[in-house]
């Protein structure tokens, strides 16, 4: 059995238990709370090196600071929960996919 492979997939685990926390959080309603679970997510992450996971948490988060000051945060969090959830479903030391998922994030901060 594979220790490195067993510590991955509960890394993983943990970081969609998170996740699916952070989702059925509202932004609106608390903010600080969804902000202080994006942040627990871009934790865990960089202890289980998931760094796509810990770029994307931290630029969603610098997103949703604009948008508290700026408005508009319902397509912020569609777009981010989504590459969020991707980027957690996928291989931790995958430097091809994390570049693709950070490309991912850039264009559509850019739009």
């Amino acid at each position: 059995m594979n220790l490195d492979h067993d510590q991955f997939l509960l890394a993983r685990a943990q970081l969609s238990d998170i996740y699916d926390s952070l989702k059925i959080t509202s932004f609106d309603s608390n903010p600080m709370q969804y902000l202080m679970r994006l942040d627990n997510i871009r934790t865990t992450a960089m202890t289980h090196d998931f760094i796509a996971v810990a770029e994307i948490a931290s630029a969603f988060e610098a997103a949703l600071h604009n948008t508290i000051k700026y408005g508009e945060s319902k397509s912020v969090i569609e777009n981010f929960q989504e590459i969020l959830k991707d980027a957690i479903g996928c291989s931790s030391d995958n430097g091809e996919v994390v570049q693709s998922l950070l490309a991912s994030v850039a264009i559509r901060i850019a739009h």
